[in-house]
């Protein structure tokens, strides 16, 4: 009797909760898929079952309905430039989506990177911003120029012998951002073939984040047992544990570190509280993570195509620094730090969004009758992901062709403002000058010392902005080998 009627009861509420994301919705007059109106599920199969496919579906979407689409019971997407400038670039009403960034950094709970607070974030940005200098990434041309180079040359230099840029650029860019950020470098490049316990971290845990607040709060042998890919985030966690807790316990450590470090920031903060431990090593995370995925990714999307176009490397030769520059911004705009569409919350007072004047919530009246399931969202979210700002053809001629000379016209302007691999707006990228530093540094010893060959097999990739996958940052289902020629 009591089962019937608590599957009676469960099953009213899911009724009404249909019923009102359908037709009483603040979002209901907007086009989409029925589903993605109905549950937040919708994405999670486009993810999972389809493989990173969300944003080839959002594209779809657009192309049926237009520039505003509903893909979620309170989200809307949006392929519009002004819009995107409202929503990052201006959007100082915004903030970040809590939900959203407490899935993303579930691994990292006290990272900058769930700090949804703008002041907060600020405080935070404060502390870390001297660290992020150009002057202080020139000292890491020595990874770059003897390990990588040397490690290229000694172990993948015949057709036989081929490594994938993929993963040499993130072992690379894990290295440098581990040495840059605790002086203490994670030495993937050291490892035999590449094959780090770091480099086969777990990709998708986004939509099952209380996996990972359970699978952390076992003991570790559990963990390496039931899932061995968690080896790498448990090493550099005890590490990174064991080095706070020295500089902690010893401050006079800090002077012994070759160079400065995060932890000489967070740890003597200036006007400001200390950082937890817990904290100081979540931080740690979150700075990794965004230093090795964004430009190891730029870096190999770099290297294929002035590879496979030999009059684009024939122009690099030229030394020219406009040219440098140019081919740098077209790696870019095919490379966004995040593939993912990061959503903002919508305010009172937000203004207009593309023109649209988007609701913030529930109304109020609607909240207080008490009459809605208690699971119901009060809160609108907006986002719009940059490739669709990248690939715009209004903007970019041919966007998905892959040309360094459209940098080189007398008036870009327009396509500076709409270039946004580091977001835009007042949470744009902290690394932003130390990965402008890195892809100068990393390309120039590529092209200026190692003559690189493509090894093409029908695995290879043929292009980079069409195929896309999406998790959180972007993937490839393909990719490609290289071996240095002597």
């Amino acid at each position: 009797m009591y089962c019937l009627l608590f599957l009676y009861t469960a099953l009213s509420s899911l009724f009404v909760l249909a019923i009102y994301r359908l037709f009483f919705h603040p979002l209901c007059n907007h086009p989409g898929p029925i589903l993605a109106a109905l549950t937040h599920w919708y994405e999670a199969y486009h993810n999972i079952v389809k493989r990173g496919g969300l944003l080839v579906e959002i594209e779809r979407l657009h192309k049926l309905h237009g520039p505003v689409i509903r893909i979620g019971p309170n989200t809307l997407h949006f392929n519009d430039r002004q819009a995107y400038h409202d929503i990052y670039t201006y959007g100082s009403t915004l903030v970040k989506d809590r939900e959203f960034y407490s899935a993303v950094g579930v691994h990292a709970p006290q990272g900058s990177l769930l700090m949804c607070d703008p002041e907060v974030a600020k405080q935070r940005r404060g502390l870390l911003q001297p660290l992020f200098s150009r002057k202080a990434v020139m000292s890491l041309e020595y990874t770059i120029q003897q390990k990588f180079l040397e490690t290229l040359e000694n172990n993948y230099n015949s057709s036989s012998t081929t490594v994938s840029m993929a993963v040499a650029y993130c072992a690379l860019t894990t290295d440098i951002i581990t040495s840059y950020c605790f002086a203490k470098s994670s030495d993937i490049l050291e490892s035999p073939g590449l094959s780090h316990p770091i480099l086969r971290g777990v990709r998708e845990t986004r939509h099952f984040p209380f996996c990972v607040t359970f699978i952390l709060s076992v003991p570790e042998t559990l963990v390496l047992w039931l899932l061995p890919d968690f080896e790498g985030y448990l090493k550099m966690k005890l590490g990174w544990e064991r080095q706070i807790e020295s500089f902690i316990n010893d401050p006079e450590t800090l002077t012994m570190a070759e160079h400065e470090t995060v932890f000489h920031h967070l740890l003597e903060p200036k006007g400001q509280e200390r950082p937890s431990r817990s904290s100081l090593v979540d931080e740690a995370f979150v700075l990794v993570g965004a230093g090795s995925d964004t430009v190891g990714n730029a870096c190999n999307i770099g290297t294929f195509y002035a590879l496979k176009y030999p009059s684009i490397r024939q122009k690099l030769e030229e030394e020219l620094e406009e040219v440098w520059t140019a081919f740098i911004k077209e790696v870019l705009r095919f490379s966004m730090g995040a593939s993912h569409p990061l959503p903002r919350v919508v305010g009172p007072s937000t203004p207009k969004v593309g023109g649209l004047k988007i609701p913030s919530g529930v109304s109020d009246s609607l909240i207080q009758l008490n009459v809605l399931p208690i699971d119901v969202a009060l809160q609108t979210v907006v986002e719009m992901g940059t490739i669709f700002l990248h690939m715009n053809p209004d903007v970019f001629t041919d966007p998905y062709t892959f040309n360094p000379d459209r940098w080189l016209a007398e008036d870009t302007n327009q396509m500076m403002l709409d270039l946004a691999p580091f977001c835009k707006g007042p949470r744009i990228c902290l690394g932003l000058n130390l990965a402008w530093c890195e892809l100068y540094l990393i390309f120039g010893n590529i092209f200026r010392r190692l003559n690189l060959k493509l090894f093409i097999t029908e695995d290879t990739i043929d292009h980079f902005a069409n195929n896309c996958r999406d998790y959180f940052v972007p993937r490839w289902e393909k990719e490609y080998q290289v071996f240095v020629k002597s």
